[in-house]
This record gives structure tokens, sequence and C-alpha cells, in this order.
């Protein structure tokens, strides 16, 4: 028998009774920071230490590949340092690489080869956008994005297309009923799933061959899903079908934390555990180990406002750490240059690295501003959130043809690459090889076979096909020897897709060549890490399933820009929430709900965001708002009163007489200069910004020689000045060596001391 008190060591009295708690449902309401992940993993170990199965019967599924990472890094670590044999691991990955791995050894039960492709939204859309062309169905009457929406909650819902009918309210449903079945049809065609489907596919995979379902209910003695408030209908049946033989499922979650609703989650899995599987034991982890006692005292004066939630008292042994700073400023650009100077002032008195800091928004339309302040502070940043690198145009290019190699009746892959570079194929023979493939029922690269010894297309579309023909049969022929970045390098040659973009002579032809060669470095590195399992299928199956938040490097030293949503699961030192105004967060669209549960989700996310934090919790907000071109005026968040007032360190940059919306809830605004709760150096990084003062048109104060900074441009020296008031001209020499003319007006030019 194995010491297993090592693995009790260190745990508090409740995550304690959790690990120990071997046989039945279990629902661990883990508030934030409290160590579910510690508790999980100890328990796989725990169970697996105790005889109660292998590490090959238990099944963990989480959100991220990145938390799925570490936490199978960690549960194998602790089963070996006891001396447990791991010969096989824990299947602990996300719910869609379970799908993909159930997928690969069953598709062919569902009439698919076991080398299908997995199609992303962009490849998703463009399907529909040709099957409404199939059925002649106008787009701008049924836009493709909605008929997409359709079909996604259709298959979150577990509905295929055969009953999506059940699904349709009024005429424009029916319609894109008729487009959930040709598009289900386009992708068998493919030998392709989206997203969606490989949830949808592997539950009805379980519907229709029980053995398959019971192998795997023998095979998974122990279930543990991570997140679980973060679940849809099509996860919880998959499940609930998993777990029905042994009835040994953990699930972990916080319905405080339940912020995806948007995209399916229903917070109702975990707020009815308890009644959806009988027996069902609850326990509570309350303890935070990650912030300070004020920002977990801020953050629950926040969440308590909500109704749908499961009482939980959320403490720390923590110190009590500085008070929540809430940041008053008159715009959205002034908001962004008081980040940049409390970054420098983290860096110079805190001792901190750019990568300890995190800056939070509502929507990524705010981030634009702010990237400008910190390039122009020098500051480093990362932009989480943002084009994905493979879903940049030359990298789908690129990958479109070892797609093909994978998989040749990928027709997304075939239309990308069949005019990468040109071949002189226009769309009207486009067209008839769509007809073609259409009445013969075959991909596109059949049809494209046949095409070339036939006359319906015109000569030179036929030599273009030919062209691409043998490209691909080499390629085929030269993967069965040689490794994924061999292929990559032999399609490059081959196809000269690099020379065709130097040939654009476009602005980014060098970044795109960048791109490509950041792509094989990708391949090279994949083929490190996975040895002899670095096939083609394996990177372009990865590749599809990277989330956001698995792209965040722990070791880059930069600040991290991202929405709340993706700071999900994340923990920074010090962190920075801007725009907490009403309308903006909460949004504005949770106005419109009479229900409360939009609303109540938004709180969620503030609470979300604020417990992110472990020393230093900032939120700010503006009198006046650039959105969509028009100035906005929105008051403070009303999750800003919800703060208990005694945690709130209040600062202004602008003076505000008694009466003003500040003063009316109750934050006491006071000019910057004189504010005790301010710390000194804000005074002396915030700049001022002479071309919108409040106080009056102070434009004449430039002169030659007058040293300024620009958000854009950086820091120059006025050279010219021309015209007065309104209508003054500015002619700056930056140091970069550019020389711009600005209209001091609208410049936001700050004076540089």
């Amino acid at each position: 028998m194995k010491d297993l008190s090592v693995l009790l060591n260190g745990l508090n009295p409740t995550q304690r009774e959790a690990v120990l708690h071997t046989e039945g449902p279990l629902l661990i309401a883990a508030g934030a920071g409290s160590g579910k992940t510690r508790v999980l993993t100890h328990r796989m170990a725990f169970v697996v230490a105790s005889g109660l199965a292998g590490p090959e019967n238990i099944l963990a599924v989480t959100f991220t590949n990145k938390a799925a990472r570490e936490m199978e890094t960690r549960a194998v670590r602790l089963m070996l340092d006891l001396g447990i044999p791991v010969y096989e691991p824990p299947w602990i990955s996300t719910f869609h690489s379970i799908g993909v791995r159930i997928l690969r050894q069953y598709a062919d039960r569902l009439g698919f080869n076991r080398q299908f492709v997995i199609y992303d939204s962009d490849d998703q859309l463009s399907m529909i956008k040709r099957s409404l062309k199939a059925l002649d169905i106008s787009d701008k009457i049924y836009p493709a994005k909605s008929g997409q929406a359709f079909i996604n909650h259709c298959k979150t819902l577990g509905i295929e297309a055969v009953d999506s009918h059940k699904q349709a309210d009024g005429y424009r449903d029916q319609t894109f009923v008729k487009v959930y079945h040709h598009y289900e049809e386009a992708l068998k065609v493919a030998n392709a799933f989206d997203f969606a489907d490989l949830l949808l596919k592997t539950n009805s995979l379980f519907n229709k061959h029980p053995d398959v379902l019971e192998a795997y209910q023998e095979r998974f003695r122990y279930l543990f899903v991570d997140e679980y408030q973060d679940t849809n209908s099509i996860q919880y049946e998959i499940v609930k079908k998993l777990s029905a033989k042994s009835k040994n499922l953990c699930v972990v979650g916080d319905e405080d934390q339940s912020i995806y609703s948007w995209r399916g989650a229903d917070i109702r899995n975990i707020m009815e555990f308890e009644t959806d599987f009988a027996n069902a034991r609850l326990i509570k982890l309350e303890q935070n180990y990650r912030s300070t006692k004020n920002i977990v005292r801020a953050a629950s004066g926040v969440i308590a406002n909500n109704s749908l939630r499961k009482p939980k008292e959320l403490f720390t042994d923590n110190t009590d750490g500085s008070q929540v700073f809430v940041r008053e400023e008159s715009t959205d650009y002034d908001e962004a240059k008081y980040c940049a100077a409390q970054i420098r002032r983290w860096m110079e008195s805190e001792f901190a690295r750019h990568k300890d800091i995190a800056i939070f928004y509502r929507t990524n339309a705010q981030s634009r501003v702010l990237e400008e302040q910190l390039r122009a502070a020098s500051i480093p940043y990362k932009l989480i959130g943002a084009v994905r690198f493979f879903d940049r145009m030359e990298i789908k290019d690129a990958l479109s043809y070892l797609r093909l190699v994978y998989n040749p009746s990928d027709d997304l892959a075939f239309l990308r690459a069949i005019n990468t570079p040109p071949r002189g194929i226009g769309k009207t023979s486009l067209e008839r090889l769509s007809a073609l493939a259409q009445r013969e029922g075959l991909p596109l690269f059949q049809a494209a076979q046949m095409a070339v010894s036939q006359t319906e297309i015109p000569k030179k579309a036929r030599k273009g096909l030919e062209e691409l023909l043998v490209i691909l049969e080499e390629l085929f022929e030269f993967s069965l020897q040689a490794k994924v970045s061999e292929l990559y390098q032999r399609m490059i040659q081959r196809t000269k897709y690099i020379e065709f973009l130097r040939s654009q002579d476009t602005g980014d032809a060098d970044s795109r060549i960048q791109n490509l060669e950041e792509l094989s470095n990708a391949f090279e590195a994949f083929e490190n890490e996975r040895g002899e399992e670095a096939t083609l299928a394996a990177f372009l199956e990865e590749i599809a399933l990277i989330s956001d938040i698995d792209k965040v490097n722990p070791d880059e030293d930069a600040v991290t820009l991202m929405t709340l949503h993706i700071s999900k699961g994340l923990e920074f030192p010090y962190v920075i929430i801007i725009g907490v105004e009403e309308s903006l967060f909460p949004s504005y669209r949770t106005f419109d709900l009479i229900d409360g549960d939009a609303l109540e989700e938004e709180r969620r996310l503030a609470y979300v965001g604020m417990t992110r934090a472990e020393k230093e919790l900032h939120l700010t907000y503006t009198r006046r708002r650039k959105v969509w071109g028009q100035d906005q005026f929105n008051p403070p968040s009303r999750f800003i009163s919800e703060i208990p007032k005694e945690l709130i360190s209040f600062s202004s940059s602008i003076y505000s007489p008694r009466g003003t919306f500040s003063e009316r809830h109750g934050l006491g605004a006071r000019p910057i200069s004189n504010s005790k709760s301010t710390p000194s150096h804000w005074a002396d990084d915030h700049a001022q910004n002479f071309s919108e003062s409040e106080t009056g048109s102070v434009v004449s104060i430039f002169r030659p020689g007058l040293r300024v900074r620009h958000s854009v441009f950086g820091s120059g020296t006025v050279y010219g000045v021309e015209g007065s008031g309104e209508n003054m001209k500015l002619t700056v020499d930056f140091d970069n060596q550019r020389l711009k003319t600005l209209v001091a007006k609208y410049a936001r030019l700050e004076i540089l001391r």
C-alpha cells in the first residue's frame, strides 16, 4: 500500500475532503483562486494510488489546451512520485480534443473516412455560402452569418439537420433548415467536420452505436470535468452518458464565473447538478490563495448582488494589500496615458516585470488607443485575441496544399489552392467545375481530374488545372516518405508562392513572407516536440483546436492586453480594467433584456476580471469616450458602486466640483495634484494634454523648439507654427526623422517637460 499521506499534506480541510471522497457524483464548488487544479490532480492520483482505477481509466475534461497540459503534467508527476508506473496516461484534454480522438477511431461508423479534416469558423462560413449559392438563396436576404449562427445553435443543443425543423422559428429559420441539410451533405463529400461536429458527432456516435458508448463507459471508471459552469447542452449529454455506468463523476466549477452563455454555456448545468445526479455530494472550496484581502472583499461585494448563485463566502489568509484604485479620466486617450504611467510606476517602485501586468477591457475595439499609447511610451505588449497566426491569409494559403495532401476531398482547401498563385482559372470555369462536381457527386479534386480531359472547361483553365494536379500528385508521392517540414518546403518550392508574393509589390509582402518562414519554424518545433508522432494529421488537428488562451506565453516579458472573457483562468500580480462605465461594462445590450440574466452575467464577468489580480487592482472610467466615431458620456459602472466604499481609493485627473456624477456615485472626485489617495508618481508621470483641454483652448502655448509627444509618431520638436486658434497647424520634426504637419486641435500632443 502506498503512503497516501503525501497527497493530503498541505491541503486545507475542504480540499482534503474533496480528495478523499472517491465514490459517486461530486460537485466541488471552487471559488476563484481556491486551488481547484491541485485538488483535481491530487484526487486523480489518490484514486489510482488507492487501487480504484489505473491511470488509463481516468478521463478529465477542461476547456483549454493550456489547462489540460498543466493538469496532465501535474497528475502524472504525482503518480510517478508515488512509484506508480504510468504506461498509459489518463485522458486529459478539452471536450473537442476528446471528440476528435473518439472520431478518429469510429468516424467510419458515421459514414466518414477517419482522415477527416476539421473546418474552422471561416471555413464553415465559406461552405455555408456555397450551400446558399447551390440552393439559389440570396445571401443578402438570408446572410451566411445568420445561417451559421442557426446551425451552430442547433449543434450546441445536440440537434442534427434531420431534426432542425423543430428549432425553426419563422420562415427565415425554415430556410436555414434547408441550408443546414445541404451544408451537412457538402461536409460529407469533403470528409470534413466543423468545430461543433466534434461534439455533435461524438454524441450521435454514442446514440447510434451503444457498443461504442459501452466500451468507453467500461474504460473510464472516473470522470473529472473542470469549469463545469461553462458546459453546454451537448457537453452535458456526453458527460452524462459516459458517467452513467460508474456514477463516479466529479465536476469542479463556480457559477459566479459562468460567462459564456453567448456561446451556449448553460449555468443550469451546475446549479442543478445535485438534482440531475442522484446522491450527489457538494463540497465548497472557499479559501482564496491568489489575491489580497481587499481584492477578495471587493470582488465578493460585487458578486453578492447576483441572485443566481450558490451561497459561499470567499476568504483569504493573504495580507490586506492596497485598496482597489478607481481612476477617473477625461477621455479614452487620457485613460490609456494613465495606464502607461501606471505601468512605469510599477516598473520603478514595485520592481515589476512587464509580464506581471495585464490590462483587460470589455470589447476588442478598446485596445487600439491603448496600443498607441504603449507604443509611444516604448512599453512592450502582447495582444491576445487578435488575428490568429494560423488565420492569416498567407498561412491559410500554404496550409491549403497540405490539407489537400492529407484529404483530397477537402473542397475548401481546393478552392483556396486552385488560384494561389493565379493559374488563369476564372469564375466561369470554377462554376462549371463546381457544377460537374455536384452533378457527379464528387469532391472538386476528383471533378478536376475528370475536367482536364473534357471540353466543358476552356483550354486555358484546363491547363491551370493540370498544373495544380501535377503539383498535388507530386506532393502526395513525396509525403509518403518525407517529414512534415520537408513536405512544406517542397510545397513552397513547387508552387512558387513566395515568388508570387514578392511579385505583388505590396507593402505587406515582406511580413507575409516572414510569416511563411515562421510557419517553417513551427513545423520544425512540432517535429522536435512530438518525435515520431509528428505527422501531418497531428499538426493539422493541433492547429484546428488551438484557442486564444493557448497563445499566452508566460515567459514573454510584455504587458498583456486582452478582453475580460479571455482572461478567465489566468492571474497577474497587477491588473487594470479599463472602461468600467455604464453601457460599456455592463454592455448596453444587457439593458434590452428584462429578465436580468444578461446583467448578472456581466457582473460575473466583472468578478472574473477582478479576481485575476494578485497584488493590485485598478478600475478606470472616462467622462467622454469615442464609440463608432461619436462622443459618448456614460456614468461610472454600477459595479464600482457595488464595491464597499472603504475598499476604494479614488483619484481623478479632472477637477470636479461637488454635485458631479462622481460625487453622486460616492467617489468623491478631486484634482489629481492634491488627492491624498493618489500615489505621488501619478501626478508627475501623467503628462498634460494641451490639444483638447476642458478648461478652454490653450493651443497658443505651442512654439518652435517645444518638445512634444504624439501617440503614434513618438517624441519630437515643434519646427513651425502656422495660423492660430482652432486653425493652428504645427510642423513637428519627430525623433524618427519624420516631418509631419498636424492640426493642433486634433493632434493630441503632450507637452514634454
